[in-house]
């Protein structure tokens, strides 16, 4: 996995991009992407020193958080799609930096991206894909990064479903923390996704040199994948919100279950703790003080008592 990604692409050839000079506004070929893996905005405003790009942009570029979002200015279209990774039970969410000219295309990332990774590794293949246009190259890593958060969101569902079982089962290994950390990786994917359908339907709605009428069913369909996703993502966070109540309603039941033996427990030694506590007193003269029985006879008024209160609870359904 390399550190630095930068490449210039064509239809029929794949070159590095020389970073010790400023990215070129045309190429000899009509058709072409240029992948830039950003590094710091020194570099990034020295590739860019023909294209005129805003200073905000490349702030935005450089910064991992930026909102999702499109902008159009007068020379170039901008644009940040988020996609997601899960690996070791984290999500982590990872932007992807586009800028369209009416000669290029640019794509930039902060570090390797196995979407773009893949699709420039097997150019031979996937080269047919830019003779087409280059709105078709975006297509196909927005289409790649969307169906992957589908895969995760559809490996969140497994897990939710293996915390159901573990919840009704009164399993005892549950980590109750790993349930709120699943809800909230679905609900980053939730706001990511409804951010990505924005700018999906703003890129629909763009009619002019940088997008062709042959590629909106494809970035419809990208949309649609991603409309899918946010029904499963909100049906995953019903399943848990009502996975927790189930918990917690269990939980309490469990704890007024425990509270009512504990009741009934206090409850029948009172009665005892009565008597005990009157042949406790020091006096000296009491009824029974002395007689050879006198002990005997208190252990069974204890228990008799016991029993009495233990009848009536039952004779109440208590227990």
């Amino acid at each position: 996995m390399p550190a630095l990604f930068n490449y210039i692409l064509t239809p029929s050839s794949k070159d590095e991009v020389l970073l010790d000079r400023p990215l070129p506004l045309s190429h000899r070929h009509p058709k072409h992407w240029i992948h830039i893996t950003a590094e710091n905005e020194e570099k990034l405003m020295f590739l860019f020193q023909k294209h005129d790009i805003h200073q905000l942009t490349i702030e935005d570029i450089l910064n991992p958080n930026s909102r999702i979002k499109l902008e159009i200015f007068p020379n170039y279209i901008f644009f940040v799609f988020r996609g997601f990774h899960f690996e070791r039970n984290q999500l982590t969410q990872k932007n992807f930096n586009f800028i369209l000219t009416p000669n290029q295309i640019i794509s930039l990332t902060l570090d390797y991206r196995d979407s773009i990774g893949d699709l420039i590794d097997q150019w031979k293949v996937n080269n047919k894909i830019l003779a087409r246009g280059y709105e078709f190259v975006v297509h196909k890593i927005l289409d790649v990064e969307t169906d992957h958060t589908l895969a995760i969101t559809q490996k969140l569902e497994e897990r939710i479903e293996h915390f159901e079982d573990q919840i009704f089962g009164n399993s005892k290994s549950l980590d109750i923390s790993n349930v709120y950390s699943l809800r909230a990786s679905l609900l980053s994917i939730k706001k990511g996704m409804l951010q990505n359908k924005e700018v999906l339907e703003d890129l629909e709605k763009i009619k002019n040199s940088f997008f062709s009428d042959e590629a909106d069913a494809f970035f419809r369909d990208v949309r649609d994948h991603s409309l899918r996703i946010l029904e499963l993502v909100e049906s995953n966070i019903e399943s848990i919100s009502s996975a927790l109540e189930a918990h917690i309603a269990i939980s309490t039941r469990k704890t007024n279950e425990i509270m009512k033996i504990l009741t009934i427990m206090t409850a029948i030694m009172l009665p005892m703790s009565l008597v005990a506590g009157i042949y406790g007193m020091n006096f000296r003269h009491m009824p029974t003080l002395e007689w050879e029985y006198g002990f005997i006879t208190a252990l069974g008024a204890m228990g008799f008592l016991g029993l009495i209160m233990l009848l009536y609870f039952r004779i109440k359904r208590w227990y």
